[in-house]
């Protein structure tokens, strides 16, 4: 008998607690739903708003009970003219999103389905490098949404200040002789009134409201305005009072001031719901809403009681604490190898009267930890290639294998083919040519640098003189990370050069030649991140070295050693038949050291003489 009465426990219990909140809603294409047995809301995919588009449900649906039972008559968004939306301002310009229509910032990738919540982010093509991310979340027994908005500034604001509104018409109806009009409020008990606007319903008081912890931001009551910085007061009845009865919007209005480029701006707020005022205002700071800490009131807030309707209470004095705002500007510089972004946190804190009136911020800054990382990602793969130029040999046919490993920490292979050929006459005089296709990668971790050489070379020789002309075409491609940052970029370059080399007779060979070129790599400017995001201008380097070494042969294997005057070395090893109508087979290993790191290689070749 008590296992069946357990059993019967167990299966009566809802098992959607367990579950996770948000899926996309599969009627309407690129909404989604959030829904406990609380709380069922649409989030518009195409606007990053509440709701599912226009008067299509779900909008914002409460069930007091917690049973799963929603009641789509008594939508709090959907009836009459759907109404939730958002607002930037910057330089003096508003732009807005709604769900009754109309985006001024678009997400070409919609919603992202998280645990528990949905990811949206947006970009407006006339504020170049401005993005706005929504992170909406339903915990599985909460009844609130709570939302994090952060703002990417793209550039500098030429006023320094930024705004974002978040507003919604509330149509709070949960019984007979609700409507569309209802009793809109600020503030609540300890609550100050600017940290929540309240909407009451006319008979059941069922209550909506916009709450938020941070201290930067005020709440306001307006006829449907859409301008980000509105919700700061009573704009309706505009006689100083914190209460209002119609069909009109609350929301919240956020500021930032000193806005630099690469600011993050964040905004925390959350939809609290409840069968009344104090309801909704007790579990929202039980949960942690709005950026709060689960179970305490903010320090510069009074402890919230139950004080009856907000209407009621709002006809008393509201006690107000101070506010504070902060924000984290990032300042980059580099030396030739190494990029360093400094970062400072300045946070002012000012008193906030009843009257709504602010005092004079006092501004504290503070100096974090700055990020560090490297930038000589291109120029690691350029003297990789550097080096395989230096070696070309057009020859026959070659496969190049040859590691690279340098003194910054970055590592790789470089991998290709030359293929050519020379033909020498009676009289001692060499001519050919030849191509060949080089691959470099290199890593260090999460940084890459890469670069994919084509060159071309003509020969022309006497005897024990030969003179090559090379011509090579680069594409360099690199990526890294700096602290929270990444970055990514694209450029060409090119290697021109002219050399002569000696090669003399006899067991022991001696070399000597010079090398006169002109080295090319066309100006980038980075993508990603754009606190560290570097404009790179073009380089040309014109360059000359001599060569001097030795080769010759040690029983069955060719051995060379040649110093070239740039710093570099080279040390090479091989095994090389000729046959007897005067063709080559061969592999030769060789090991480079320049000023950067070092590169193995082994070369493997067959010359056909015709």
């Amino acid at each position: 008998m008590r296992v069946s009465l357990i059993a019967a426990l167990l299966a009566t219990t809802s098992l959607s607690v367990f579950a996770d909140t948000s899926s996309m809603n599969g009627s309407v294409s690129g909404m989604g739903i959030l829904e406990n047995d609380y709380v069922k809301a649409g989030v518009n995919g195409t606007s990053g708003t509440f709701g599912s588009g226009g008067n299509t449900s779900p909008g914002l649906l409460f069930d007091s009970t917690g049973t799963g039972t929603f009641n789509t008559d008594y939508d709090y968004l959907t009836p009459g003219s759907p109404f939730d939306g958002w607002s930037i301002k910057i330089d003096g310009v508003n732009t807005t999103n709604n769900n009754g229509g109309g985006a001024s910032w678009t997400d070409s990738d919609g919603l992202s389905d998280t645990t528990d919540g949905f990811t949206w982010q947006g970009t407006n093509s006339d504020y170049a490098g401005w993005q706005v991310e929504h992170n909406y979340s339903l915990g599985a027994t909460s009844q609130f949404i709570d939302i994090e908005t952060n703002i990417t500034a793209g550039s500098s604001a030429s006023d320094s200040t930024v705004y974002f509104g978040r507003f919604i018409d509330p149509d709070a109806r949960a019984a007979d002789g609700d409507s569309s009009s209802t009793d809109n409020v600020l503030g609540y008990s300890g609550i100050p009134d600017s940290n929540v606007a309240f909407s009451e319903a006319l008979s059941s008081r069922y209550a909506l409201g916009l709450y938020s912890t941070n201290s930067n931001v005020d709440a306001g009551i307006t006829g449907w305005s859409t301008e980000a910085d509105a919700y700061t007061e009573n704009a309706v009845d505009g006689d100083g009072s914190l209460t209002n009865t119609g069909d009109n919007t609350i929301g919240l209005t956020w500021v930032w001031t000193g806005v630099q480029a690469g600011d993050i701006l964040t905004a925390e707020y959350a939809y609290i719901f409840g069968p009344s005022a104090f309801d909704a205002a007790d579990e929202a700071i039980d949960g942690g809403a709005g950026g709060g800490t689960p179970g305490e009131t903010p320090s510069d807030w009074e402890a919230v009681e139950d004080v009856g309707s907000a209407t009621d209470a709002a006809s008393g004095p509201t006690v107000v604490g101070t506010g504070t705002s902060s924000i984290t500007s990032h300042t980059a510089t580099e030396t030739g190898t190494t990029q360093t972004v400094a970062r400072e946190k300045t946070t002012s804190t000012w008193d906030v009267y009843s009257d709504g009136s602010l005092g004079t911020a006092a501004v504290t800054t503070e100096t974090l930890a700055p990020f560090t990382g490297r930038i000589d990602q291109i120029a690691s793969a350029k003297d990789a290639v550097d080096v395989i130029i230096k070696g070309l040999e057009f020859d026959g046919v070659t496969a190049i294998g040859k590691t690279n490993k340098f003194d910054n920490g970055m590592t790789g292979n470089s991998r290709g083919f030359a293929i050519g050929g020379t033909k020498t006459n009676d009289e001692g005089l060499t001519v050919g040519g030849g191509f060949a296709n080089v691959k470099t990668e290199l890593k260090n971790g999460s940084d890459r640098g890469e670069a994919t050489a084509r060159a071309g070379q003509v020969i022309i020789g006497k005897n024990n003189t030969v003179l090559k002309v090379t011509h090579a075409m680069m594409d360099y491609g690199m990526e890294r990370t700096i602290g929270d940052f990444s970055n990514s970029a694209t450029t060409q370059g090119t290697d021109s050069s002219v050399s002569i080399r000696y090669t003399g007779n006899g067991k022991i060979k001696p070399i000597l030649g010079a090398t006169v070129g002109r080295n090319k790599i066309n100006g980038y400017t980075e993508s990603g991140s754009i606190q560290s995001a570097r404009s790179v201008a073009s380089t040309t380097e014109d360059y000359k070295f001599l060569t001097v070494g030795l080769a010759g042969k040690i029983g069955i294997f060719d051995v060379q050693a040649i110093r070239h005057t740039d710093d570099t070395n080279e040390l090479g090893i091989g095994i090389n038949k000729t046959t007897e109508k005067g063709s080559e087979f061969g592999i030769n290993v060789a090991r480079t050291q320049t000023s950067l790191g070092t590169t193995n290689s082994v070369v493997a070749g067959i010359t056909l003489k015709f």
